[in-house]
């Protein structure tokens, strides 16, 4: 009888374990899911938001300011996001592994079974992840506090908490006053009439830290040292949850003395309020990525990702699947066909901007311009400008991955080898991307190897070679002035003519439609052809005279299109929408009703 009696209690016991570990198991594996698989962009942007390189240089770099140490640690754990398995598997074993030191800190102070708070404080972490702005080192400033209060009230005795909270504070910046409020609260709830003094002094070094550091060690401001590496943009703006989300952990000493009394308690099994509890808990789980999710952002990252692997007719194919209206996704893949020679034969079947926005970018401060502004002057030649904004790009922002290997490839174009050799060197010193460094300094000092090159040969062999002041707030002037030495650049060409498109400018694309075979055009493209018919129809015969000639299909899809519109009495807009499901893509439609 004792014996089926005690294979019961430990059944029981076994049961009450599996309901208590279930939710962290649940939560590994939501987030896993979410951040590998749904939401890798987060991973990809995060990656590439910053290169970690492997020197004392850049370690020292880190170490001139409290709370740096914490972002190099979160840069060299984020490198590991070059795979987005792994970086879905660390995100989630940080949000896990804070929700396992709260509960820890929780059973040490008043006993086992409180699970509610170390839940609510992962799901917050969960929350403010799904930001892709928001960057890994602020999820490990939280983890870092939780864990040295955890030793702290295991393990550190007497003076040392207050002791260590200086070397706290240069390793973890802003966030080490979580700890202070964790530690003061804790004295508070426990200690108080013993240890009051603790505190106060704590507060007393505290302020005379932030003086000292201010006067004579890392000359900041005061408000620097306080709130730093706390920011804006590495939050995504989520200030207020992440005050919100901080203020809830900090009380868990005093919620370790508050006893919950529920009505039900007595009369509902232990078993079945974890059961509730683990019911509601797949429930949040799954309502955080349903309203956090940005189709979106994905779509952008998707594009950017298969842009620098270099995938351009995947980013069309992408796209003509998943049409998109943001202008920076438009933009790589107008590069993209320029990159694989159908920009003026599909520029119309994604939407453009009527200015001419999504053909080329003003020059802007702002990160995401800043980063791949600089591709559309790779891509037509004017490497000179593309290193400007590359260059500009790593002052502001700091090394980036696509950014270094985009000075490196610009350096090799234009021969500056001694330039491009650091370039490559700095790369080779990075955890992921010495396969490229290695690739890159076969063609250093090798201006043979650098021509047979299928990618840097030809963007030697065309890039713009005479000087001229670019202006930022107009890149079709620089077009222009790339062209008017007669350069033979066949991209850039292209791009003039896919804006004289867009702008419908008549006599332009009457003057450039008789310069195609200069270029080493042996047909029109579509829409030039497209462009020869309307204009050759309806304004000035002419107009095709001395130039290719236009396609029996094309002439064939016009008639068509004029008589859709002959149907509906020679009225446009009552025929818009049968022209639509037909003629949308094309540079007719563009005309008629854009």
């Amino acid at each position: 009888m004792s014996d089926q009696l005690n294979k019961d209690v430990h059944a029981g016991r076994i049961s009450l374990d599996i309901t208590r570990h279930l939710p962290y198991i649940l939560l590994f594996a939501g987030s896993f899911v979410y951040f590998a698989f749904i939401a890798d962009y987060i991973c990809f942007y995060q990656e590439k938001l910053s290169l970690f390189v492997l020197s004392g240089y850049y370690l020292a770099d880190h170490l001139k300011q409290p709370g740096l140490p914490l972002v190099w640690a979160g840069r060299f754990i984020t490198s590991f996001f070059y795979y987005p398995a792994l970086g879905g598997a660390i995100i989630s074993l940080v949000i896990c592994s804070a929700a396992l030191l709260i509960s820890g800190i929780n059973r040490h102070l008043s006993g086992p079974g409180r699970n509610v708070v170390p839940i609510l404080g992962a799901l917050g972490i969960f929350f403010l992840s799904t930001d892709y702005h928001f960057l890994l080192y602020n999820s490990l400033g939280i983890l870092f506090q939780l864990l040295a209060f955890y030793l702290l009230i295991r393990q550190l005795k007497g003076w040392l908490p207050v002791v260590a909270f200086p070397l706290i504070y240069f390793l973890t910046g802003s966030f080490a006053w979580l700890f202070f409020i964790l530690y003061t609260l804790w004295v508070i709830a426990y200690s108080l009439r013993q240890s009051w003094y603790k505190p106060a002094a704590l507060l007393l070094l505290a302020l005379a830290m932030i003086y000292v550091s201010k006067e004579y060690i890392f000359f900041q401001t005061g408000a620097s040292l306080l709130l730093f590496p706390l920011s804006k943009a590495d939050t995504g703006g989520q200030y207020i949850p992440l005050l919100a989300l901080s203020g809830l952990i900090s009380l868990v000493p005093l919620f370790s003395r508050i006893t919950f009394a529920c009505p039900l308690s007595p009369k509902v099994p232990a078993i079945l309020r974890r059961s509730a509890l683990i019911l509601l808990f797949p429930a949040l789980l799954t309502a955080i990525p349903l309203l956090r999710f940005d189709r979106k952002d994905y779509q952008f990252f998707r594009v950017e990702k298969l842009f620098f692997e270099g995938r351009y007719r995947d980013v069309t194919s992408y796209l003509e699947k998943n049409p998109s209206a943001n202008r920076l996704t438009i933009y790589l893949n107008n590069i993209s066909l320029s990159e694989t020679g159908r920009l003026n034969d599909m520029l119309f079947r994604f939407r453009q901007d009527p200015e001419g926005k999504t053909l080329f970018l003003n020059w802007d401060m702002k990160s995401e311009v800043l980063r791949v502004g600089g591709y559309f002057y790779y891509t037509t030649g004017m490497i000179n400008e593309a290193v400007r904004w590359a260059y500009e790009n790593m002052v502001m922002e700091g090394l980036t991955p696509e950014g270094l290997k985009m000075l490196v490839k610009c350096e090799l174009i234009n021969g500056d080898y001694p330039v491009a050799s650091k370039y490559v060197s700095l790369l080779g010193k990075t955890l992921f991307y010495r396969r490229e460094a290695d690739k890159y300094s076969r063609f250093l000092y090798n201006d043979s190897a650098v021509e047979a090159d299928p990618d840097l040969g030809p963007r030697r062999r065309s890039k713009v070679t005479h000087d001229f002041f670019t202006l930022t707030g107009d890149p079709f002037a620089n077009i222009e002035m790339a062209l008017s030495s007669g350069s033979m650049n066949r991209r850039a060409f292209e791009y003039k003519l896919a804006y004289l498109l867009i702008k419908k400018d008549h006599k332009g694309i009457t003057e450039a439609l008789s310069k195609l075979p200069a270029y080493g055009f042996n047909r029109m493209p579509i829409h030039l052809e497209e462009a020869a018919t309307v204009y050759g129809r309806i304004r000035s015969p002419e107009i095709a005279a001395g130039t290719l000639q236009v396609s029996k299909d094309t002439e064939i899809r016009f008639d068509g299109l004029m008589q859709i519109i002959k149907n509906y009495g020679n009225d446009p807009r009552a025929a818009e929408p049968y022209l639509r499901k037909q003629y949308a893509g094309t540079f007719w439609y563009w005309v008629f009703y854009r």
